[in-house]
């Protein structure tokens, strides 16, 4: 936000919301939102037109999609882990565990093209819900 004075030429500059590792979470959140619903930047684009604010441009926002991919990634790899290690603690076998899952998946589109998906087991020892 921008702040002129109508006499002089001054002018004060500041941001409205706060900062997160460097990256201002207000643009973190809109990119998140727009690939949570499925679009990218030129959807972003037809969005930030209709109500009337600035773009990100193509550049900043795929720099966005790429943190949090990276982000996703950091979670789901240690989501992974963490269960592995739990199965594993329950073990007598260090060399090996065994477990039942049952497993199920979706995926955003039909078809082979879909970039995003989801998976969902049922562990009959942890008797829980997995994601």
């Amino acid at each position: 936000m921008t702040l002129k004075c109508e006499n002089c030429d001054y002018s004060f500059s500041f941001c409205t919301s706060e900062k997160v590792n460097k990256l201002h979470s207000i643009n973190l959140a809109f990119v998140f939102g727009m690939r949570i619903i499925g679009k990218g930047h030129s959807a972003a684009k037809k969005l930030c037109s209709a109500i009337n604010i600035d773009v990100p441009s193509t550049r900043a926002f795929g720099f966005l999609e790429k943190k949090l991919e990276f982000a996703a990634s950091n979670v789901a790899c240690n989501t992974m882990k963490e269960a592995a290690l739990e199965i594993r603690s329950n073990e007598t076998d260090t060399e090996f565990s065994q477990c039942g899952v049952s497993v199920d998946g979706t995926w955003q589109r039909r078809g082979y093209s879909s970039l995003n998906g989801c998976v969902c087991y049922l562990d009959r020892f942890w008797k829980g819900v997995r994601r």
